[in-house]
């Protein structure tokens, strides 16, 4: 099977999930999606998974940031309390198993939001365009705010003796989709502070916290 078909049985899953939700999966982020994986992002492991990072990277995958089909990830968290259409996983965000979701909440916007593994959880972006800003930058992980402080360049260092490698594809397809390069770090363009962000008084008041 070549990568392209691989790829587009993976789309073809991937938008399913919301289709059935009867949420919209915003086309910018879908446009970013498609040229990661034409261009072969794609692996096959446990899972199928489109990489921000160039799998054929000699040193294999770098990023535990991509693409994927979490389980079970919203009933994890939230147990039996229907959340599934509002609260939809789709980037893997680190290595100890933190996701990013699209947020759906009744009567608002879109937003991108953090479910971290130790129970942080915030509003990354409120737009497509936000969002594959972050992606773009080149963070091996996401592990709440504290990380978005570094910079990729610097987390990558502290995880590995290489030199960083910028995800070149990535930043050409933000450059393209959203006309703008990513930022350097990205804890200032958080769009919320703690104690301030709805998504984090969501779970707040969902898990009876």
């Amino acid at each position: 099977m070549t990568d392209m078909a691989t790829y587009a049985a993976f789309r073809t899953a991937f938008l399913a999930r919301f289709e059935a939700a009867g949420v919209a999966f915003d086309p910018l982020v879908l446009r970013f999606m498609d040229g990661l994986g034409a261009a072969g992002h794609v692996h096959i492991g446990g899972e199928t998974i489109v990489t921000i990072e160039d799998p054929t990277r000699p040193e294999g995958l770098t990023s535990d940031v991509y693409f994927c089909q979490p389980p079970d990830l919203v009933r994890h968290w939230f147990g039996e309390g229907g959340y599934e259409d509002r609260i939809i996983p789709f980037l893997h965000a680190s290595s100890t198993g933190s996701y990013i979701a699209l947020w759906q909440g009744e009567g608002q916007p879109q937003r991108y939001v953090f479910l971290g593994d130790e129970g942080e959880c915030l509003t990354l972006a409120e737009s497509a365009f936000e969002l594959i800003r972050l992606l773009a930058m080149g963070y091996i992980e996401i592990y709440g705010r504290n990380s978005l402080a570094e910079t990729p360049e610097d987390q990558f260092e502290d995880s590995f003796d290489e030199d960083f490698m910028p995800p070149a594809l990535a930043r050409s397809l933000c450059l393209d989709v959203t006309g703008e390069a990513p930022p350097k770090t990205y804890a200032t363009y958080l769009p919320h502070a703690p104690g301030a962000d709805p998504f984090e008084a969501f779970v707040t008041e969902a898990i009876g916290g």
